[in-house]
């Protein structure tokens, strides 16, 4: 009889630890999936500023600002050095070889 009471007791006590370990693994399987929604929010909002810059409005903004032109239409140079295209050198910027506007 004590046998059998003590096979029931480490009995229950094994289910008790192997549900306090059950819920414990449960809690940080909610916090890492918490914690990856995050991610994945920052990962979208960091996607769109990429975006934003890659706008080729964005990107033609930024090359006014570093004074660059457009290049013109492209030559090419083809593998038996023959030259397709009429190569053209681009305009002058606006603000002149100093920056400075020119009357």
């Amino acid at each position: 009889m004590l046998l059998v009471v003590l096979l029931l007791g480490s009995g229950l006590l094994t289910l008790l630890l192997l549900n306090a370990s059950v819920n414990q693994g449960s809690f940080e399987l909610r916090e890492l999936e918490k914690r990856a929604g995050e991610l994945a929010d920052e990962e979208q909002a960091l996607q769109q500023e990429l975006d934003s810059f890659s706008a080729p409005d964005a990107l033609a903004e930024r090359a006014r600002e570093l004074d660059m032109v457009p290049g013109g239409n492209p030559a090419f140079i083809l593998r038996d050095g023959t030259v397709r295209g009429a190569p053209e050198p681009a305009p002058a910027a606006p603000g002149g070889p100093e920056g400075e506007d020119t009357p």
